[in-house]
Order: structure tokens, then sequence, then C-alpha cells
């Protein structure tokens, strides 16, 4: 069972319910809707859905805002959606969580509730990002603004496990992002971390510079969360800037329209790539449980594909494959308590 926070998004509840209960037809999940119990029962009704054996409700009378600060908010609000989805992680009372949040108080309550693997000294944020061979993982896409080289080590072995998995990549390559390919390039943090990889079991390439993960020449990216969210804010504008240049040629003139609805389905195709929604969102790595944190702005056919990607890390034992992986290389030992699984 997944548990779906349906109250956090900048969208209504119902447009998240539709995206839940399309992932029960057509996934056979079941999944755990939890908010405000009235209200999600008033869009059941709406809906005409009558099978509660898949959907099931978890009162919620609380909401953590996209604008709160998450450490003060989790702490204040006990029985906010993302809290109680966390718990009911925490507790193994459902399989993964998909919530379109806070994402920082995802992260607080992931790490208040779910904690972390063993070994695993902080969790990642992976993102795909689209490009010519398919979508590469970007770790850490905004997590942790502050990273060393052991825990880029760690966002490698996950990132490759992950990409292995879930995208079903054989033998994924493993890239450190950089100002250039050699070495000796980088700043000390990157630098250290090729130190540390460069000796592991895996498909690691060493150095990679930015055009690497859009023409597809790496599987998973590695770098640290001030850099990687700068990746990804980046190139979802990029994306939609491009489409917004096309849109407005396209106006001026008569031939272009005809032309542009001549080649509408390859840029229909195009369109579905490199959209954020097929993707569903951005997996926690690390964590003692799934945590899919989607786009503020997720509607249906993200919330879908974020209950799919829980499903599939779920099904193929990722996390294990984690822990397994970490003890290969030598992270065995428990790591401290970090600030925020403290509170």
């Amino acid at each position: 069972m997944i548990a779906v926070d349906v109250m956090s998004g900048e969208k209504p509840p119902e447009v998240i319910i539709r995206g839940a209960l399309k992932a029960v037809h057509e996934l056979g999940v079941s999944v755990l809707l939890v908010g405000d119990k009235s209200v999600i029962e008033n869009y059941l009704r709406k809906l005409r859905f009558i099978n509660r054996l898949k959907v099931k409700i978890e009162h919620a009378k609380e909401v953590i805002g996209m604008h709160e600060i998450p450490t003060i908010a989790c702490k204040k609000k006990r029985d906010a959606s993302i809290i109680i989805c966390a718990k009911l992680a925490g507790e193994g009372k459902v399989h993964g969580v998909f919530s379109p949040g806070n994402t920082g108080a995802s992260l607080v309550a992931s790490l208040m509730h779910i904690g972390r693997l063993e070994g695993v000294l902080r969790p990642g944020l992976a993102t795909f990002v689209p490009n010519l061979r398919g979508a590469s993982i970007v770790i850490d896409a905004g997590a942790n603004l502050e990273c060393t080289p052991d825990y880029l080590a760690q966002f490698a072995i996950m990132g490759e496990v992950f990409a292995s998995k879930v995208q079903g990549k054989k033998n994924p390559s493993v890239g450190i992002l950089s100002v250039g390919e050699e070495k000796s390039k980088g700043n000390e943090l990157s630098m250290k971390t090729y130190d540390l990889l460069k000796d592991l079991d895996f498909n690691f390439v060493g150095n990679i510079e930015g055009y690497d993960i859009y023409d597809g020449n790496v599987d998973v990216v590695v770098c640290d969360g001030f850099v990687g969210n700068v990746v990804l804010k980046v190139t979802e504008r990029v994306f939609k800037l491009t489409f917004e240049f096309v849109w407005q040629e396209i106006g001026y003139h008569l031939l272009q329209r005809i032309g542009f609805a001549l080649g509408y389905p390859a840029i229909r195709k195009l369109n579905k790539k490199i959209d954020p929604r097929e993707y569903g969102g951005a997996p926690l790595l690390g964590l003692n449980g799934i945590m899919i944190i989607g786009h503020g702005s997720s509607d249906e056919i993200a919330t879908y594909n974020g209950i799919r990607i829980a499903d599939i890390v779920y099904k193929n034992k990722v996390n294990r494959l984690i822990t397994q992986r970490l003890e290969q290389f030598g992270f065995k030992k428990k790591p401290p308590p970090l600030e925020k699984e403290k509170i």
C-alpha cells in the first residue's frame, strides 16, 4: 500500500485523488489517501468510486504549506498530512509515500519518522533529467546544500542501484559533475570524491561536464545539492522556454502553422519525453522506507507516475540492495543521528 499526501500540493485534492485512483486501476496497487477525511470522502462520492478494498483513508487535520519553515512546521503540526504519511511508513504500515508538498517538510518528516538505512550518512534526492538516450539521475538535487566527499560517494552508490533496478540500466555509468573531464579539474569536493570513487567496483567514468547530462553520456550524475538543484531548475526552465520560442515563431506565419500541424505528432512525443510529470517525482534515497517527492504543481499524471515509481522501488527491493552495496564498499557503521532526526 502506498500512502498519498492529497492535501499538501498546489493542486486541489481532487486532482491528486484522481491520480491515485488511476494508479489503482492501471497498476493494481492499493493506496492510502491521507488528508481531511470529509474532503476525501466527498471527492470519492463525486467520482463514484466504491472499491474500498484498494483505497483507504487516513485522517489528517493539518497541512504544511509550501512557504512554511520545515523544521518549525514539523514540530508544531504533528497531525499534518506529510507527518502522518512518514509515521505510517516508519511503522511499516505502508510500503511507500508520495507527496507533492513542501520538499523540506518531506525531508524533515522522513528523517524524524522513517530514519536512514544503516550506514547512510545523508539521504540524497535523486531527480530524473531527460536526455538523448532516455533520462539520467542527478543526485543530490537539493536535499543537502553542503556535502562532504563521503556523502557524494554514497550518493553515487545509491544512484547506481536506483538506475539499475528502477530504470533497468545494465551496469549504469556514474560520473561527477565538474568543470572539466580531467581528474585535476574541479573544486576540492569533486577531486576528493573522485579519489573515493575511482577504487570502487562499479562503472565510474570520472568527471563529466554539464552537456554530458543531456547527451546521455552518463547514467548517474553526482553533485552536491546546491549544484544539483540549480541543474534541475535550469533544465525545467530551458525545456519550457524552447517550446515557448516555438509557439512564438509559429504564430507569425501561416506556412509555419501548417508545418507545425504536419509535425505535431513528433512534437507531442518530444513534449512527453521532457515532461517532468512523466517521471512522477524525486525519490529520497537512503531512507529506511520509500519517499517520492513530487513537484508542488503535480497533477493527475504526476501523481500516477509518482506512485508507479514508489511501487517499482518497493517491488525491486532497492533499499535492501543499497544497504548491501554500502556494506560492500565499507560503509558499515551506523552514523550518529542528524540534528533533524532529534526534533
